[in-house]
């Protein structure tokens, strides 16, 4: 037996060390597990069921902790039944039953709600979750001295001091002269009367007060049915009634204003919608928020210690179902007051309906209106139309014009102008061929209308085309016709046509008449020549005789020296081909007739205008300078108009330096060129042209002469303009004028 029992004590140890191993490896990793666990916030309620304002403090908490943190977070609630068990008799177990439930949650916070959860929290925080700070929440801030809290309490506290309630009811209710304030028998519901008592001591005014304090619930609503009017009761409501008839304030708040004949004012916003009108309150929503985010500060590592506590702004509401009720005006509410219920106007109700009517009736409204409109528009459009149209016509009459159109989807017809509806041939009512118009079209003509038409018609371009027309009689009249395409799918060309027989007779003459003011400007200036032309004649034909009397007497010598005789008979032919050059030149002059265009080297026009001119610019005392460009292009134009252009421009120049010493007179002729045009420069050192001058120097009948006719150079303008030139005049910097001839070259004119 010793033996055996030696023998069991060994293994029984083993086995007993091996349990206790056991044992503490489970209580590491529960430990293990509890720190790994998300961070728990306990919320601890005070009643024994939820209360309204305990489920909209939850409801907030649990939105706001997890939405502040982003991370896993989880929250749990107790209740600790106040109102039953008392918490000092009852609170070792509270305590020790949540240490051991929530003991592997993490619990990092611990959330008081209201006093006696706050005490009981402080008191056995360190039994239950050591360190773990304490979040206040709707504890009245005159229930605790703050400033003996641990340093681990932080929060928000409420003030709960019925002074501006009482104060709103008197400025709703002016003619108020009675108060009867309502509170329960619980410790809680005492203290309310206390804060009442103060309140009414700071009021402003006599009133009549009467307090229902720890009565019967029965007795209570007895007494709230015999008030009369001028009466106000205020009632933060009670836990427990003198009967010990436990309730929620709202419960008994409802039954109060459901018999009272008068307002009723209270202290939560939890008690409006159970008939109170309102009162200055701190909203529960607010405290829990605050909470919620002073909860994420902690989880986030912050010190309690360096979270300051205050107190929630309190903000009037009322119930706008009982300022109907009692028919207190809006205007009487203070600026920043949240009024609750407020019954949704038609707008709110029906708003899509409402709309969806409005705006049909706009739409049939704008509708009218712009029907309205256009229908004024229209007969704004057609008198307007009506007065164009009468406009018009008198243009058209008295313009001469002839409207016609033209429609090759009409068979080639054209309507028929007014001046040819004269003619007996052509029919007045119905519209014209366009091959008939063709056939009294000029023939040499006809291709260019038909072109004309068909680009007009193709391209949308403007239709402007002159040609004539042969009348039966033979005769010839010249039409002007101006049209545009109608565009879209028409094919249709619009327009008037203007009988201009008259204008291009005008032009006709115009042109001949100045032909003829040229050539008498050509002679009148040859006339002035006339002298030193005939200077020029006599130095050939001078030089002519001679040469012949030298030979008559050698053909008398009996040893004639026919070298010498050659060589006189050379120098006759020679003089006589100057003097028919200088002729020539002056028949050139003389001679009538249209301008004939050929190639012109302007050197060469200029050199032999200047040798016609030779002994007019001695006489003159003038010295030529000449400055050619020597590969200058050819231009095209008339060789005698030209030169009666450089003619009048260098005699011009020798008149403007008659004032000039005469050593002095110096004329300089030059030629330039650039990509497009050749220049001719004639440029003299007299007085120059006055700069108010410049501008009317071409024109006709103007002349600083005496005597002058004030043609010369309007004639070489109207000259230079007919070969697509221009000419210019300028002052020099060093005295005298230049006069410019730009001319295209012969590959541009």
């Amino acid at each position: 037996m010793l033996c055996g029992s030696g023998a069991f004590a060994p293994r029984s140890m083993t086995a007993v060390r091996a349990a206790i191993a056991l044992w503490i490896t489970l209580l590491t990793l529960v430990a293990r597990a509890a720190e790994t666990a998300p961070p728990g916030v306990l919320i601890l309620h005070s009643n024994q069921r939820p209360t309204p304002a305990q489920v909209v403090i939850e409801d907030t908490l649990r939105t706001v902790v997890p939405a502040g943190f982003k991370r896993p977070v989880q929250l749990f609630s107790e209740y600790l039944d106040d109102e039953w068990a008392s918490l000092q008799t009852y609170s070792a177990a509270e305590a020790e039953f949540l240490r051991d439930k929530y003991g592997q949650r993490n619990i990092r916070i611990i959330v008081a709600d209201a006093l006696p959860a706050l005490q009981f929290a402080t008191k056995f925080r360190d039994s239950m979750f050591a360190g773990v700070p304490i979040i206040v929440i709707a504890v009245a801030r005159d229930r605790v001295d703050r400033a003996s809290l641990p340093s681990y309490v932080v929060g928000n506290f409420e003030d709960n001091d019925p002074t501006p309630t009482l104060q709103l009811a008197k400025h709703l209710h002016p003619a108020t002269t009675r108060l009867l304030i309502i509170s329960g028998a619980d410790e809680r519901d005492r203290l309310w009367e206390k804060r009442a008592r103060a309140a009414v001591d700071r009021l402003e005014g006599a009133f009549e007060i009467e307090y229902l304090s720890g009565l019967p619930s029965a007795e209570v609503l007895r007494r709230v049915k015999e008030q009369a009017q001028g009466t106000v009761v205020f009632t933060p409501g009670y836990f427990r009634d003198g009967a010990g008839q436990v309730s929620t304030p709202r419960q008994s708040v409802e039954r109060i204003a459901e018999a009272s004949p008068v307002p009723v004012y209270g202290a939560f916003d939890t008690l409006l919608g159970s008939g109170i009108v309102g009162g200055y309150m701190t909203r529960y929503e607010d405290q829990a928020r605050e909470a919620g985010a002073i909860a994420v500060r902690l989880l986030n590592g912050i010190a309690p210690t360096e979270i300051v506590t205050s107190s929630v702004v309190r903000v009037p509401m009322v119930d706008w179902r009982q300022l109907r009720r009692w028919n207190i005006s809006d205007n009487l509410l203070p600026s920043d007051t949240i009024v609750r219920f407020r019954e949704p106007t038609a707008w709110d109700k029906y708003r899509v309906q409402i709309s969806i009517a409005a705006a049909v009736l706009l739409v049939q409204a704008a509708l009218i209106i712009a029907l309205l409109v256009e229908r004024r528009s229209r007969r704004q459009t057609a008198a307007a139309l009506d007065e164009s149209q009468q406009q018009m016509n008198l243009a058209v009459g008295a313009a001469r014009l002839s409207p016609w159109i033209w429609d090759t989807t009409m068979r080639n017809k054209i309507l028929t102008p007014t001046r040819w509806k004269k003619r007996p041939d052509i029919s007045q009512e119905q519209p014209l061929p366009f091959e008939d118009v063709i056939a009294s079209v000029h023939p040499a003509d006809r291709e260019s209308l038909r072109r004309a038409a068909w680009r007009a018609q193709r391209t949308g371009e403007e239709l402007d085309v002159e040609y004539r027309v042969v009348e039966p009689d033979g005769g010839v009249r010249w039409i002007s016709a101006r049209g545009r395409a109608e565009g879209g799918q028409s094919m249709r060309l619009l327009g008037v046509a203007l009988d201009i027989t008259e204008r291009k007779a005008a032009d006709l003459r115009a042109a001949y008449d100045r032909n003829a003011l040229r050539h008498m400007s050509r002679v009148s200036t040859v006339g002035q020549l006339s002298a030193a032309i005939a200077h020029q004649l006599n130095q050939p034909l001078a030089a002519i005789l001679g040469n012949a009397e030298a030979a008559q007497k050698m053909l008398g010598r009996e040893n004639l020296d026919l070298t010498e005789l050659r060589e006189i008979c050379k120098d006759i032919i020679s003089e006589d081909h100057r003097a028919s050059d200088v002729i020539r030149r002056l028949s050139e002059l003389y001679k009538r007739g249209d301008m004939k265009m050929e190639p012109i080297d302007l050197n060469e026009l200029v050199r032999g205008t200047l040798d016609l001119l030779h002994t007019e610019l001695v006489v003159r005392h003038v010295t030529p300078v000449t400055d050619f460009v020597p590969t200058l292009p050819k231009i095209e134009g008339g060789h005698v108009q030209l030169q009666q252009v450089v003619l009048n421009l260098v005699l011009n120049a020798a008149d403007a330096m008659s004032n000039v010493k005469p050593e002095q007179r110096r004329l300089t002729v030059r030629t330039d060129m650039n990509s497009v045009d050749v220049r001719l420069y004639v440029i003299d050192n007299g007085s120059g042209i006055a700069p108010e001058h410049l501008k009317t120097v071409f024109d006709p009948f103007w002349s600083t002469k005496d005597g002058g006719m004030g043609m010369g150079l309007a004639i070489c303008k109207s000259i230079v303009a007919s070969h697509r030139g221009t000419i210019t005049a300028a002052n020099n910097a060093g005295g005298g004028a230049t006069l410019c001839v730009s001319l295209p070259t012969s590959r541009y004119a």
